[in-house]
């Protein structure tokens, strides 16, 4: 992909993602409860800071407060943690989107 004339990529993700600090724990499938701490979260996908994190491809179960459980799999490793895709509904994916929103503005 080329830059765009600020020298930026263009935005390719399908939904805007918001930065949050909310605790949670996640498992691999090794079936080891890890805690974690969110990056950054979408409607589609959140980034997660944690002590593992896993393989490109690998299942992951995440249980976020005030958000619950996600259910996607690993998407990027990131040097502290990982990002994953999350597997939702068209209305599971309008429910998040409506609490990310909420948690963004309180």
């Amino acid at each position: 992909m080329l830059p765009n004339s600020k020298g930026q990529r263009p935005e390719l993700r399908r939904f805007q993602r918001v930065r949050l600090k909310l605790t949670g724990r996640y498992t691999l499938a090794d079936r080891q409860e890890y805690p974690c701490q969110v990056q950054d979260m979408s409607p589609g996908s959140i980034a997660l800071i944690g002590p593992v994190s896993g393989k490109i491809g690998e299942h992951v179960i995440a249980y976020i407060e005030h958000i619950g459980r996600l259910e996607g799999s690993i998407a990027r490793v990131l040097k502290n943690g990982f990002a994953m895709t999350i597997m939702a509904t068209p209305r599971k994916r309008d429910k998040l989107a409506a609490q990310l929103t909420w948690l963004a503005n309180r």
